[in-house]
């Protein structure tokens, strides 16, 4: 096995552990917040506090890792988000849930800056996306394991034992990150670096007038708008339009998130990677086709007549929306020198989850509430506030497409 193969292992693993603790705090909602004494307006605040230190911290931590020992930066945040998801086995009220989670944020945007910089500077420009197929389908299994540890730990010791079962292992980890070496930076590129040494308005400077990276950026925004809407909303619409459980709604869409999250970040990957070998736009134009297949796709299934078309179409929506993940973030790393390659990975994270998923939950429920107030039915007025995903998902492949062509590995 190859040093490459190794570290692309490794910080798969890690990325899986890093959706696992993201996710165990919302398997365990219900009897927490009931131990707790906390209401649902509380606990809706459990995972905004995350994504807001997340996206604060990780421009921080992109400045740093341009110029420190990466490895040892993401051994940092390991630490931290390890000991603040174990932390929170041990809070008394509400305040001190919301330190911990936050910590976890911060924690966790030392690993989305530096985790993918550190895996594009083992692998040349033309495999990044198969590489990058491997590190992201570390996200719906990770997060699946968070749902299913956090709520198998809580039946069996009580919810406290679920953030100890997912937080404590991390430690392990951070160690052996701490002891690797940090690959030299750019060694796998065919792009000049003249940044390197640039001070920080410089890079930003460069960021803002890279034309591809801004693409990608404006592209996954509205393709994080879209996700967040549906993944915080779609289990209620198919409980209120459909009439199904809330056991049922949960499990269903989940199973959905986690198979379609594997075959799609697969598909989009290893397609790119076999294609743009001859077409350099290859990933590009299969991540903006699948966004535009994947709007109508969505569409229906906001309006399915029965349970029964809407799993189909929620199945393939879904499959076809994360074929895009792996072209789109190895773009977004390929396209930047290695000098400022963490700097531009961080700043796309605090954009993307500033004018993404922070704001759609909020807004479909706002929207929503709005219709139901009119006298439109609960179903039908979520199905309709619903809708905002579907242009989104469309502007996320036009932008693509008609930005982000013309990237060349040989400039």
């Amino acid at each position: 096995m190859t040093t490459a193969v190794r570290l692309l292992a490794f910080l798969t693993g890690i990325n899986l552990l890093n959706y696992m603790d993201r996710y165990v705090a919302a398997a365990v909602l219900e009897p927490m917040g009931r131990d707790l004494g906390l209401n649902d307006a509380q606990l809706g605040w459990v995972h905004p506090v995350f994504i807001y230190a997340y996206m604060l911290a990780a421009p921080v931590f992109g400045m740093l890792a341009d110029r420190l020992h990466r490895p040892r930066l993401i051994a940092a945040g390991i630490s931290l988000w390890s000991l603040a998801t174990a932390g929170a086995a041990f809070v008394t009220g509400f305040a001190g849930l919301l330190f911990t989670r936050a910590l976890v944020g911060v924690g966790e945007a030392a690993y989305a800056s530096l985790g993918p910089a550190l895996l594009s500077d083992c692998y040349p420009e033309n495999e990044r996306a198969r590489s990058f197929t491997w590190f992201y389908m570390a996200i719906p299994v990770g997060s699946a394991l968070g749902y299913g540890l956090g709520g198998v730990a809580a039946q069996a010791w009580g919810w406290r034992a679920s953030f100890l079962v997912a937080g404590l292992p991390g430690l392990i980890l951070a160690v052996r990150m701490a002891r690797t070496a940090d690959p030299p930076r750019g060694a796998m590129d065919t792009i000049e670096d003249r940044l390197r040494g640039a001070p920080f308005p410089g890079r930003l400077k460069h960021l803002f007038t890279n034309r591809i990276w801004l693409a990608c950026t404006v592209s996954y925004t509205a393709y994080t708008f879209a996700m967040g809407a549906l993944s915080t909303w779609a289990p209620t619409l198919l409980q209120r339009v459909h009439g199904i459980s809330a056991g049922r709604a949960g499990i269903v869409f989940g199973g959905l998130a986690v198979v379609t999250g594997i075959a799609g970040t697969f598909a989009g990957g290893m397609l790119t990677s076999r294609l743009q070998k001859r077409w350099s736009d290859a990933g590009v134009w299969i991540a903006g086709a699948t966004l535009f297949a994947a709007a109508p796709v969505v569409a229906w299934a906001l309006r399915a007549p029965t349970p029964g078309w809407a799993y189909a179409a929620f199945f393939l929506g879904m499959l076809l929306l994360f074929c895009n993940t792996s072209p789109v973030n190895a773009l977004t790393v390929s396209c930047l020198p290695a000098s400022i390659r963490a700097t531009g990975v961080a700043v796309n994270v605090l954009l993307i989850h500033l004018l993404g998923d922070a704001l759609s939950p909020e807004w479909v429920g706002h929207r929503s509430a709005g219709f139901a107030e009119a006298g439109m039915g609960r179903g039908d007025a979520l199905s309709k506030a619903l809708w905002i995903a579907v242009p989104a998902i469309a502007a996320s492949g036009a932008v693509l497409i008609g930005w982000g062509r013309g990237f060349s590995r040989k400039s």
